[in-house]
């Protein structure tokens, strides 16, 4: 039997902001030291998932190019933080050109899914079975922020998945113990300092495709992160 195909992406790879939306922000542009924090992107995420690409060469690798803050390729169109403060008042035309660059990616990310997964395979979410013949491990790299609203979060690394899924399970079970034999001295947490469940690219992949599709975030304390 085929192994599974390997995807590994990073939705928060970057704080670039388009020309587009620099000229229709105008004086109300995002602040300098804003884009340089972790609200504008997921520091250092990068670098852990370009080095992943080049030690694991996976069948398929898609990182974002811009900012969370003009619009968040890990978020649904309806969901509350889809556009940031910054962008939300801007005019319909501008948000569309920003909405399909949010296309673009899920696109690409979704074909390739499609492509190991072909339509007959698939089954709703809702109704298939729990197990089923796993198509694609899917490996989301984001980074957290060491202090959050002045509280420490206490992890060093979270795995985010479905606790209702058990390839997802197992594989964040594989991770954890794998991360513990080369580091023993992190500390891993799962699903946190989020949880797998919420809104975000493996929610909705999840419910396009089923249970052939197994996807897991690894989010990474920034502190530990050279950048």
């Amino acid at each position: 039997m085929k192994a599974p195909a390997l995807m590994i992406t990073c939705e928060h790879a970057s704080n670039a902001v388009p020309d587009f939306v620099l000229r229709a922000l105008r004086d109300s542009k995002i602040p300098d030291d804003v884009l340089a924090s972790h609200r504008a992107y997921d520091i250092g995420a990068y670098k852990v998932f370009s080095n992943l690409v080049k030690r694991l060469k996976p069948d398929f690798h898609c990182s974002s190019r811009f900012s969370r803050l003009v619009v968040d390729m890990n978020r649904s169109a309806t969901n509350k933080t889809f556009f940031s403060e910054y962008t939300v008042g801007l005019p319909s035309s501008v948000k569309s050109h920003m909405m399909s660059l949010w296309e673009k990616y899920r696109e690409k990310i979704e074909n390739f899914v499609a492509s190991e997964i072909p339509a007959r395979a698939r089954k709703n979410e809702k109704n298939a079975p729990k197990e089923a013949p796993l198509k694609v491990i899917h490996l989301g790299i984001h980074s957290f922020t060491p202090i959050l609203n002045g509280i420490e979060r206490d992890a060093d690394v979270g795995i985010l998945y479905d606790p209702s899924r058990p390839a997802e399970v197992k594989i964040a079970q594989t991770l954890i113990q794998n991360i513990h034999e080369r580091a023993p001295w992190l500390k891993i947490r799962k699903n946190y300092p989020y949880l797998g469940k919420s809104d975000g690219l493996t929610t909705t992949l999840r419910q396009k495709f089923g249970p052939s599709y197994a996807g897991l975030e690894i989010e990474i304390n920034q502190k530990l992160l050279n950048f």
